[in-house]
C-alpha cells in the first residue's frame, strides 16, 4: 500500500565548539507500507542543499537505511551503537562518511508517525559533529 504524505525533516548539527546549525524542510512525499518495514520517499530541495536528489528511507523497528540518489548519492544505515560507513558522492568528489548512532527511535504506524535519530558524524574516521535528525510523516 502507498499513500501521499507530508514529510517534515528537521536536522541539527552541533560542532565541537557547541555551535548548532539547524535546517527544516517540509515537502510532499510517498509513504509505502510493507509487512516488515515502511518506506518514505521524497525529493530534496535547495534548503537542504541537495536539490536534484531523491531521498528514500527504509524504516525497520530498530534500523533506518537512508538512500540518496541523483545529484548527490549516499547509502547510510542507522542502527543504535553500530558503526556504518557510506560513500557520499557529489559533483565535487567522494567522501567516506561514518555514523555511530546513539539513538534510533521509530514510532510509525500505517497512519504515519516519527523517526528520531541521534548520531556522531565522522569524515575519514574523524568526528565532525553530533547530529539529530527528526522526521515526521503525516497524511497529506
Amino acid at each position: 500500500m502507498k499513500k501521499d504524505v507530508l514529510v517534515l525533516v528537521k536536522g541539527t548539527q552541533v560542532n565541537d565548539l557547541g555551535e548548532a546549525d539547524t535546517i527544516e524542510l517540509i515537502t510532499e512525499g510517498t509513504f509505502f507500507i510493507r509487512p516488515q518495514s515502511y518506506y518514505i520517499v521524497y525529493n530534496e530541495s535547495a534548503i537542504s542543499g541537495l536539490e536534484g536528489t531523491t531521498t528514500s528511507l527504509k524504516i525497520e523497528p530498530t534500523r533506518v537505511t537512508l538512500n540518496r540518489m541523483g545529484k548527490a548519492e549516499l547509502k547510510q544505515t542507522f542502527e543504535k551503537g553500530v558503526w556504518s560507513e557510506g560513500h557520499y558522492v557529489t559533483d565535487f568528489g567522494t567522501m567516506v562518511i561514518g555514523v555511530i548512532p546513539s539513538k534510533v527511535e521509530v514510532d510509525l504506524t500505517d497512519m504515519g508517525g516519527s523517526i528520531n535519530l541521534e548520531y556522531e558524524l565522522q569524515v575519514g574516521r574523524q568526528k565532525i559533529s553530533d547530529n539529530r535528525l527528526w522526521i515526521t510523516v503525516k497524511e497529506d
